[in-house]
C-alpha cells in the first residue's frame, strides 16, 4: 500500500558532499517520465484512478512543486527564518487542468523549470548549501541541500504513481489500425508536392509525391527522419552543401536538427517516417 506523502517523516541530514548525486536524481525525472509514458495514448495518459490524478496531472504537479523548491531556495538565500509553506490542498494542480493540455506542453514546462532548479543548486557553494530555515509543516530546520533531497524523494513518490498508471494502461493495449493510402486525405503544403500521412503518439509516416522539378528548401527540425524512396529519383542536399541522389530502394536517415533539402529529378514517391510526430515539418509554411 502506498504511503501518503504527508504521513512521511524526514531526517534532514544529507551530506553536502553528495549534492552531485541529488542533482543526478533530479535530472533523471523527465527521462523517467518519457520512458514510462512512451506508447500511451492521450486518453491513457489523462485517465484518472477514481478521484486520483492521471499520469499527466502528476507531471503537472511536479512542475508546480518545482516552483516551491525554487521559492524555498530563494528564502534561504534571503536569510528567511521560516520557509514558505506548501498548499496542502494542491489547489493549483487541480485548477491548472493539465489533462486539457497537450502532453508535450506539460512535460516541456516541467523540463524547463527543472533545469532552472538544477542551475540554482549547482550555483550554491558549501556555505550556500548549508543555509538553514524552519520547514513550516515539519517544524524542522531545513538546508538548501535538504530542499534538493526533499524534491528528489517527492519525484520518486509521484513517479511511482505514474508507473502504476502506465502499467495498468499496458494491460489494456490499443488495437492495431490499418488504413489505405488512396483513401486518405491529400494535402499540398507546397507546389508540386502531395502528401498523405498517419500521425501516431510516438511517430508518424508520410506518403509524399514529389513531381518533377519540385524543390524543398533546406530546413531542419527536431524530429529524426527516415526518407525511403519508393520510385523516381530525388536529389537531397545535406550539411555543407553535400548532395546525394536517391533512387527506388534507397533510404536516407536524418538525425534531429540535420539540415536537408530535396529536389525531384523525376517524379518520385517517398515514404517519410518521423519520430517524434509533429503537425508541421519543413514542407509546411
Amino acid at each position: 500500500m502506498k504511503e501518503a506523502w504527508f504521513d512521511r517523516s524526514f531526517a534532514f541530514d544529507f551530506p553536502i558532499e553528495r549534492i552531485g548525486t541529488l542533482c543526478s536524481r533530479l535530472r533523471g525525472a523527465a527521462p523517467r517520465i518519457t520512458a514510462t509514458l512512451r506508447g500511451l495514448t492521450p486518453k491513457q495518459r489523462t485517465a484518472r484512478d477514481g478521484e486520483r490524478w492521471s499520469a499527466q496531472e502528476h507531471v503537472g504537479h511536479l512542475f508546480e512543486l518545482d516552483g516551491l523548491w525554487l521559492a524555498r531556495l530563494e528564502d534561504l538565500a534571503n536569510g528567511a527564518t521560516t520557509l514558505r509553506a506548501a498548499d496542502l490542498s494542491n489547489r493549483s494542480t487541480w485548477d491548472a487542468d493539465y489533462n486539457a493540455r497537450p502532453f508535450v506542453a506539460v512535460l516541456t514546462a516541467f523540463e524547463c523549470r527543472r533545469a532552472e532548479l538544477l542551475r540554482e543548486l549547482r550555483a550554491l557553494d558549501p556555505r550556500g548549501l548549508a543555509r538553514t530555515a524552519l520547514h513550516p509543516r515539519l517544524q524542522t530546520p531545513m538546508r538548501a541541500i535538504d530542499v534538493a533531497a526533499f524534491a528528489a524523494e517527492h519525484d520518486d513518490h509521484h513517479l511511482a504513481a505514474v508507473e502504476a498508471l502506465a502499467a495498468r494502461a499496458a494491460r489494456d493495449p490499443l488495437p492495431a489500425t490499418a488504413r489505405t493510402w488512396a483513401a486518405m486525405r491529400t494535402e499540398s503544403p507546397m507546389a508540386l508536392l502531395e502528401r498523405r500521412r498517419m500521425i501516431g503518439d510516438e511517430a508518424m509516416i508520410s506518403h509524399i509525391t514529389l513531381h518533377k522539378g519540385c524543390k524543398v528548401p533546406v530546413h531542419e527540425h527536431q524530429n529524426e527522419q527516415f526518407a525511403c524512396v519508393i520510385s523516381g529519383v530525388v536529389r537531397f542536399t545535406l550539411r555543407g552543401g553535400e548532395t546525394r541522389d536517391l533512387r527506388a530502394g534507397d533510404v536516407l536517415q536524418l538525425p534531429a536538427w540535420a539540415p536537408h533539402g530535396a529536389e525531384a529529378l523525376e517524379t518520385a514517391v517517398v515514404l517519410d517516417v518521423f519520430a517524434p510526430p509533429s503537425e508541421k515539418t519543413g514542407i509546411d509554411a
